[in-house]
């Protein structure tokens, strides 16, 4: 998989920008001073893979200050062919979003899976560190990129929680028979088992990874486990007997208490939950080992190499941790944000090419190295 163009129209800081991308450099090294826009362009090629930012719930918050609409344009090819992904959204009232592809509007599930991408930076520590949302999302992010039909499973879900929820106001005031909840339980335990076991695929994946990837990267010998936090049921019944077994509760609480919106995951190293013994240092190992291991199963399910975005990476990174992400990516096509230039020569010249980013303008630069 390869981006061979990219267009921005109105996109943060860029009121144009149109770059092209020669698969004899693979490797994209946005460099400048912090502000000035490096990280934008991570964020749209991001947008055309996954349909979303890592920064906003609302494109409309990308749209460059004083203009009505915003446009991401992608040129792409794969083992199959070449597509054409855009993404055109408005502000205003009307706040509209439209996908396209090969110039044809499409929605969500014919236009996923045409780009894959796996984003590495600083913040991704919170995946550890951070609360269990942000292990629930990371979780989803992959689930959309490999498996077909999970966004729309994830969205019925969260349909029928919020209509559930809603009923289970309505029943504390007297208003609704539980009764009308049956419906909702119906589908919350069929979209629900879907989403539980597609995450635990994931999970047992990494886990299956996890300790030799930590080893190699570490050279430290301490055990990685993964341990899932909630109670996963096996079966439509189960799932239902749950639900069953807190409704008084639920309808106390005015929300639904059990589910894959309450999932969490735990990562433990010799028996110690990571997140509250590591130091910053271990955790960013860790975090630099699953998303390597991200790659392999993006690869692996889809067929197709991701892109990669990294984003400020390598001056969290020492030099060990910094000559094994270089020596992973190889052959992957990867865009990299830096303000200098010291950690190149590790890359070779040949493969690199250098795109200077001042005030939304993009330049192409020598290389220093080579």
């Amino acid at each position: 998989m390869f981006i061979s163009r990219l267009e921005l129209e109105n996109f943060r800081n860029f009121p144009s920008l149109d770059l092209n991308f020669s698969e004899e450099k693979n490797l994209t090294v946005l460099f400048g001073e912090n502000g000035q826009g490096k990280t934008n362009i991570l964020e749209s090629i991001y947008s055309l893979a996954l349909t979303r930012s890592f920064r906003t719930k609302n494109f409309q918050d990308a749209i460059m200050w004083g203009r009505e609409h915003g446009r991401i344009k992608g040129e792409i090819a794969n083992k199959e062919r070449t597509h054409k992904l855009e993404i055109a959204f408005t502000g205003g009232p009307s706040k509209q979003k439209r996908l396209k592809k090969e110039g044809v509007t499409v929605e969500s599930k014919k236009y996923l899976h045409h780009l894959t991408a796996v984003m590495f930076s600083p913040e991704d520590v919170h995946i550890i560190i951070g609360e269990p949302d942000d292990r629930r999302k990371y979780l989803n992010l992959i689930g959309v990129q490999v498996f077909r039909g999970f966004l729309e499973i994830l969205v019925s879900y969260n349909r029928a929680l919020k209509n559930r929820n809603e009923i289970l106001k309505s029943i504390a005031k007297g208003r609704s028979k539980i009764a009308d909840l049956e419906i909702w339980d119906e589908c919350l335990a069929e979209t629900g088992l879907e989403i539980f076991a597609r995450r635990q695929e994931i999970l047992d994946y990494i886990g299956n990874k996890m300790n030799a990837k930590y080893h190699e990267l570490s050279g430290n010998g301490g055990e990685i486990d993964i341990q899932r936090k909630t109670y996963i049921p096996l079966t439509k019944e189960e799932y239902l007997s749950r639900l069953n077994e807190s409704q008084d509760f639920d309808i106390r609480m005015h929300k639904t208490n059990f589910g894959p919106h309450r999932d969490d995951f735990m990562m433990t190293l010799g028996g110690h939950e990571i997140k509250k013994f590591c130091s910053r240092g271990e955790c960013r190992t860790i975090v630099l080992a699953l998303k390597l291991i991200e790659m392999e199963f993006v690869e692996g399910q889809t067929g197709e190499k991701p892109i990669l975005l990294l984003d400020d990476v390598l001056s969290e990174l020492d030099h060990k941790h910094q000559e094994h992400l270089i020596k992973a990516i190889s052959g992957y096509q990867t865009f990299l944000t830096t303000t200098c230039a010291e950690h190149l020569d590790k890359f070779g010249g040949n493969r690199i090419e250098m795109v200077e980013v001042r005030s939304g303008v993009c330049t192409h630069a020598d290389c220093p190295v080579g």
